[in-house]
Formats: structure tokens, sequence, C-alpha cells
């Protein structure tokens, strides 16, 4: 067995101490960069977490919103709200009225289904309101206040189908002509018949 020489026995020492702290810098380093993407991969997943559950609440409040826009488009349902009115049947009611009321001078106008909050000053782009309406203008002369009345009344048949709601009516005496002695009275009425038109599923 061959002796070292005492040089070389000196310089072991520190060659070793050199070596195990070069391993434990190493060794340092590596667990730092270990550490930085665990703390990575942590923040990685705590951000789809997040955002995970945003997306559940999301989805939970269209869920809900979305059962209470089904449950009141029923209500508007079971009130007739959603009913087309019957434009024809309107039309044969008041011909039928003034035929039996014998209100020979009664004219009217019924109008196209329309907007109903439709506004001059609302930009082109805005979406147009689903609640629609026929509009009915009596003019003429009736006898008395009772046959105003009658032609008022919603036509017999259609009681479930949308609003219909007497907007505007004015009554004036007429003086006798020399057909009649009878004083009658002048109307000028607007009737609007109102329903509301879901838009189309796309």
């Amino acid at each position: 067995m061959m002796n070292l020489a005492p040089s070389l026995v000196r310089l072991r020492l520190p060659l070793i101490a050199g070596a195990l702290a070069a391993a434990g810098a190493a060794l340092m380093l590596w667990s730092q960069a270990e550490r930085d993407n665990a703390d990575a991969s942590l923040r990685q997943h705590t951000t789809r977490l997040t955002q995970a559950r945003a997306m559940h609440q999301a989805a939970r409040e269209t869920d809900t919103a979305a059962r209470a826009g089904l449950r009141q488009i029923e209500a508007l349902r079971g009130q007739g709200l959603l009913d087309t009115p019957d434009r024809r049947a309107w039309q044969a009611h008041l011909l039928g009225l003034q035929g039996k009321l014998q209100l020979d001078a009664l004219e009217w106008e019924l109008g196209p289904f329309a907007h109903a909050a439709s506004r001059d000053d609302a930009p082109s782009t805005a979406q147009a309101s689903a609640l629609r309406r026929s509009t009915l203008h009596l003019k003429g002369e009736i006898a008395h206040e009772g046959q105003l009345l009658a032609l008022l009344e919603r036509p017999p048949g259609s009681a479930s189908a949308g609003l219909f709601l007497p907007r505007r009516c004015r009554l004036a005496p007429s003086p006798p002509t020399e057909a009649t002695d009878a004083q009658a009275l002048a109307i000028d009425c607007e009737i609007d018949w109102l329903f509301l038109q879901l838009p189309a599923t796309p």
C-alpha cells in the first residue's frame, strides 16, 4: 500500500469540502426550482378552480333565470296574452251589432297589428317591443250610451285572447235632423286589443 505524500493528504480535505459544498449548492438550486414549479402549478390549479366555480355559479344563475322566465311565459299564456286576437271575428261582431242596433251611421276602421311601444325617437337598432296591438277607430252616431257600451265590449268567444282596452272615447250631443226628432250622440272612440308576440327562437 502506497503512502500518500503529506502534501496530498493536506489537499484532500479541501477538495472533499469543496465537492460537498458544490453538491449542497446544486441540491439547494434543484430544491428551489422544484418549489417554484410546485408554486406555479398550485397557482394554475387555483386559477382553474376559481374559473370553474365562476362558470358553475353563472350556470346556476342562468338556470334560475330561465326557469323564472318559463314560469312567466306560462302565466302570460294562461291569461291569454300570448294569443293573437281574431280580427275577422271582431269585424263580424261589429257588423252584427250594427245590424242589431240599427246603427246605420256607424263607421269603423280596424287597424293592422303594430308594435304598441314604438317611439319616434327610438334608435333604428333598438329591439322592437314584443307588445303588439290592433286599434279599432269607431266614429258615427248612436241613440244612447247603452249602445256604446255594447260596442266597447270584447267580442264574444275571445275572452281569453289578449287585453281589450278602450283607450279614448268622446261623446257629444248631435242635433236632431229632418229625418228624426230624437237627439243622437256623436261618438269618436279608439279601442286597443293588446297581446304579446314573443321573438322567434333561432
